[in-house]
């Protein structure tokens, strides 16, 4: 093989390029995830009250515990536990029991609300930076070893 660095530079900038792809697939789809609120919410912290589970043919999804204030009255002090099912309960992080997360809340009304991503994660935009940047330098590097 007269030039193994072609091969090995196009074999980097296929992975770098599959990464990224696959990378920014999964962090549109937790974008999109945040849509479902359907206003920018208010953003606060919680925690995973209740794992998913199966009990017999029924699904129970996840449940999350946050403080916000009462509905109607969205200039009150957040002081009322809500415990509410997200509108994104297949959101791509690990909903477990007792993981702290980000989440957004309706401030018409609290009860409804976006699990953003868990506390030891990335944000969706940073995850779609990334995710692209990678994608870029995977193709960049597969047209620069191919000049």
């Amino acid at each position: 093989m007269p030039q193994p660095w072609l091969t090995l530079s196009l074999l980097l900038a296929a992975f770098w390029t599959f990464v990224g792809a696959h990378g920014t697939r999964a962090a549109l789809r937790a974008r999109r995830s945040l849509d479902r609120l359907g206003v920018r919410g208010v953003r606060t912290r919680g925690e995973v009250a209740n794992s998913p589970r199966r009990v017999g043919t029924s699904y129970h999804p996840p449940q999350v515990r946050y403080q916000a204030p009462p509905p109607g009255n969205p200039s009150a002090p957040a002081t009322q536990t809500y415990r509410q099912v997200p509108l994104n309960p297949d959101s791509p992080n690990a909903l477990y029991r007792g993981t702290p997360v980000i989440l957004r809340y309706d401030p018409e009304d609290p009860r409804r609300t976006v699990v953003v991503r868990t506390a030891k994660s990335y944000s969706p935009t940073a995850n779609l930076v990334w995710c692209v940047l990678s994608m870029a330098f995977g193709v960049a590097l597969g047209v620069f070893s191919l000049l």
